[in-house]
C-alpha cells in the first residue's frame, strides 16, 4: 500500500502528552501510533478526546490479579470525555491507534457500525484477543509489546485481502486536498459510482465519504494551528486554506468537532 501516513498526520487534543511510539517501517501506512498508560489507585481527571478520524484497540490488565480485557473505539465524528473515574486498582495500558483506511485489513468483521462506539475487542477482532491479548501483560517493556503487537499485524497483513481500488483512490483524493474535495470529482478519480463508494467507505470505514472529508479538513485545521506560531490573522488564514466562506463559519465548525473554539482548543494543548 501507498503510505497516506506521508500526507495525513492526525493529533490528538493534547499533541504534546506524549506516550505515542511509530511503528516499523512496513506498517507505518496503516498504524498512526502504539501508546501506552499506567495508572495508580487515584482519582482520575476527565480528557477532552477529539475526533482523530482514527480507530483503537486498547488493552488493559490488572499487573496483581492477570485479569485483564480489551476494548475497541471505533471512528467517532464527536467530541467526548474520558477517564474521570476512581481508579481502584493499578491498570496498565497498551493500544494500537489504526488509520481509518486500513483497520479493516486487520478485522473479523465488517466495519459498518464503528461510529462512535467503544465495545469489547472481541466483537471486531477475535484473532488479537486469541493470538496478541493474553501476550502483551507477559511483556516487561513496551519495546517487547511492541514487538509482539507488530509480528501479530504483520500477520495479519500477509493473509489480509487487498483493499478497494477505487475507495483507496476516493481516500488519497481525500488526504490530498485536505478533506476540499465534492463528491463528483471523488467519483471521477475512484473510477466507481458515488452509491458504489458509499458502500465501500461504509463497509470498511463506517462513515459516508463526506463525512470522511469533514473530520481530514477539522483534523488539518487543527494540525495548521497548533503548528503556527500565534499571530494577528492567523485564523482568517485557515478560512481562505480551508475554503470556510466567514470566520465564524470555521468557529463553528471546529467546535463542533472539538467541543471547544479554535482558541480554547490552542490554549488548553499548550497550558
Amino acid at each position: 500500500m501507498y503510505n497516506l501516513s506521508e500526507l495525513y498526520y492526525p493529533i490528538t487534543a493534547n499533541p504534546a502528552g506524549g506516550g505515542e511510539y511509530l511503528p516499523c517501517r512496513p506498517l507505518l501506512p496503516y498504524i498512526r501510533c502504539f501508546w501506552e498508560s499506567a495508572s495508580e489507585p487515584s482519582e482520575r481527571q476527565a480528557q477532552i478526546i477529539i475526533p482523530d478520524s482514527c480507530m483503537d484497540i486498547i488493552w488493559e490488565w490488572d499487573e496483581e490479579t492477570g485479569e485483564s480485557s480489551g476494548i475497541f473505539c471505533g471512528i467517532n465524528d464527536t467530541p467526548f470525555e474520558a477517564g474521570a473515574a476512581v481508579q481502584l486498582v493499578p491498570k496498565q495500558r497498551f493500544a494500537i491507534r489504526f488509520h481509518f483506511w486500513a483497520v479493516h485489513l486487520f478485522a473479523d468483521e465488517p466495519m459498518t457500525d464503528v461510529l462512535n462506539v467503544h465495545v469489547p475487542v472481541e466483537h471486531y477482532f477475535r484473532t488479537f484477543r486469541r493470538e496478541l491479548g493474553e501476550r502483551l501483560q507477559l511483556s516487561r517493556t513496551m519495546a517487547e509489546r511492541i514487538a509482539a503487537a507488530e509480528a501479530f499485524l504483520l500477520r495479519r497483513l500477509a493473509r489480509a485481502g487487498r483493499s478497494s481500488d477505487g475507495m483507496m483512490n476516493a481516500v488519497y483524493k481525500l488526504l490530498q486536498s485536505k478533506g476540499r474535495v465534492s463528491p463528483g470529482m471523488l467519483e471521477g478519480t475512484s473510477g466507481v459510482s458515488s452509491r458504489q463508494l458509499e458502500r465501500l467507505f461504509r463497509r470498511h470505514i463506517g462513515l459516508p465519504p463526506k463525512k470522511v472529508a469533514d473530520l481530514i479538513r477539522f483534523q488539518n485545521v487543527w494540525l495548521d494551528l497548533y503548528r503556527s506560531p500565534q499571530r494577528p490573522g492567523v485564523m482568517q488564514d485557515l478560512v481562505y486554506a480551508y475554503g470556510y466562506s466567514h470566520q465564524s463559519h470555521l468557529i463553528n465548525s471546529f467546535k463542533k468537532f472539538a467541543g471547544r473554539t479554535p482558541l480554547e482548543a490552542l490554549v488548553k494543548a499548550r497550558s
